[in-house]
């Protein structure tokens, strides 16, 4: 019988004397596909980084990592990074940690593939063969900085450094995060397609219908331990991972034409600038939850960081009540701030590293309300218990949180300011269902009344709990704006009838 590629034996991982990680093993055999999921802060992440013999600062690891027979972990560090090289590749949570943002993408990718080619040609050609196995097969995507690259590709062009070194062993985490459906589903394909060609691979995801659709084996973690383990048929159907059932999309309440506008505003496509072409026009009055689809690189994050102030139009405006903004958030006034906040889709981007994350989150309500320090903390702790976290993560940094953790704090601030119009981009990307779905349905009571709530996203089951109308983004410009059950029944043809009929597809897999 032949040796698993990647042998993972009583696996344990501890901050301090908080333990992260309790007895986990688990075996991933050349040309199989293994996946561990769990709630958000179970430790996926954790043990991801663990199969490679690495971990975050403070973080000790038990047991063993046996990578094609060899023990990482009784390995110094420089041993282990023989070990990996050119046999384990990794798709990190966040993918900007793996992107140089002041060079092109072409660049470091063929640097990799020095590893395998000794030719300049040869290296380019695999760079360009990375990126077009990982959903970038256009010749303009190698001369692209990571900032012009919409969240989606980014993740894609992470994930293109993790196979252009030939690994035979890919830890990917999440690695549909930030996708619609129909780049989720494609992806699949590929990552199904290295399988067959004898790659290994772990998946550390809350996607469970590309679990049920490509994995052989599948290990469940709670609070840091293995609790179950097996085929994903049966572990997956059992009582505790089924989902919970959605509920009706909220009603339009909206009592007036007031609120946030935005009117004909544009991006203009040039070098530096992130493609929105535009003109988009959207109006987000009191009461409504609007959900913006689109394909990844529609221009959903510019236009919501437009209406954030953190894009300046390069054409159009936008309105708070009929008082216009200033372009520029740095030029808002503190009002003007508040009406509008935006949660990152790279959440941990947005967050300083060496403060803790309540004292982050209570600022906003300080600066932008003016409460006292005491009360803004108690509020802060308030809203982030009702989003699912305790006190003891409020005390972390940020680096010592999840993603899921990450985006829920970065929610909770953003919530501090009671704004007037929340965009939410792909807050959920990194939470499990039962998580997801709790987020969504304390969202409501947390907003004040008369808010409004932009969620920008690719999951249609979010869209089809959390709103009530749909705009549709597609090359930049706003293809469709309907009530959710007209653009289910009806989504205008192109990119929005792909990704319905993807998501229809993906359901029916699972």
């Amino acid at each position: 019988m032949t040796a698993p590629l990647l042998e993972i034996r009583a696996l344990s991982a501890h901050a301090a004397r908080v333990p992260l990680l309790e007895g986990v093993g688990l075996t991933v055999a050349a040309g199989t596909i293994a996946a561990v999921v769990g709630p958000s802060g179970s430790g996926k992440t954790t043990l991801g980084l663990a199969a490679l013999g690495a971990s975050r600062p403070g973080i000790r690891l038990g047991g063993e990592v046996r990578l094609d027979g060899a023990d990482l972990l009784a390995a110094p560090e420089p041993r282990r990074r023989v070990l990996r090289t050119g046999t384990a590749g990794h798709l990190p949570q966040h993918p900007e940690t793996v992107l140089d943002p002041v060079r092109r993408i072409g660049g470091p990718l063929a640097e990799l593939a020095a590893l395998r080619h000794r030719a300049r040609p040869d290296r380019r050609a695999a760079a360009r063969a990375a990126l077009a196995t990982a959903g970038l097969p256009g010749p303009e995507f190698p001369r692209r900085f990571p900032h012009q690259l919409s969240g989606g590709q980014q993740r894609r062009a992470a994930l293109a450094s993790a196979l252009v070194t030939g690994a035979r062993l890919l830890v990917l985490d999440e690695p549909t995060s930030g996708l619609d459906p129909v780049t989720a589903a494609a992806l699949g394909d590929r990552l199904d397609a290295l399988a067959a060609d004898g790659t290994a691979l772990l998946l550390l995801t809350h996607d469970l219908p590309l679990v049920r659709r490509l994995a052989a084996h599948v290990t469940v973690l709670e609070h840091g331990r293995a609790v179950a383990q097996g085929p994903p048929e049966r572990v997956l159907d059992a009582p505790s991972g089924r989902r919970a059932a959605p509920r009706p999309a909220p009603a339009v309440t909206a009592r007036s034409a007031a609120g946030v506008t935005a009117a004909d505003v544009a991006v203009r496509r040039r070098t530096g600038r992130s493609p929105l072409a535009g003109p988009v026009s959207l109006s987000f009055p009191p009461g409504t939850a609007t959900a913006l689809i689109g394909p990844s690189g529609a221009g959903k994050t510019t236009f919501g960081r437009v209406l954030a102030g953190l894009t300046p139009p390069t054409a159009g405006a936008v309105a708070h009540d009929g008082v216009r903004l200033a372009r520029r958030v740095g030029r808002r006034s503190a009002a003007g701030r508040r009406a509008v906040q935006y949660v990152h889709q790279s959440a941990a981007e947005s967050f300083e590293a060496h403060r803790p994350v309540l004292s982050q989150i209570a600022a906003t309500g300080r600066l932008l309300r003016g409460l006292p320090p005491a009360a803004a903390e108690a509020e802060a702790r308030g809203v982030a218990a009702r989003l699912g976290l305790d006190g003891a993560q409020l005390g972390r940094l940020p680096a010592a949180l999840s993603g899921g953790q990450l985006q829920r704090c970065a929610l909770a601030r953003a919530l501090m300011a009671r704004p007037a119009l929340l965009v939410c981009d792909e807050v959920t990307s990194a939470l499990d269902e039962p998580t997801r779905d709790r987020v969504l349905d304390e969202l409501p009571g947390l907003l004040p009344a008369d808010a409004a709530l932009l969620l920008v996203t690719h999951d249609l089951a979010a869209v089809r709990r959390a709103a009530a109308t749909v705009a549709v983004l597609d090359g930049g410009r706003c293809v469709q704006h309907t009530g959710l059950r007209e653009f289910l029944a009806s989504p205008s043809p192109g990119a929005a009838a792909d990704l319905v009929r993807a998501d229809r597809e993906r359901n029916c897999r699972s």
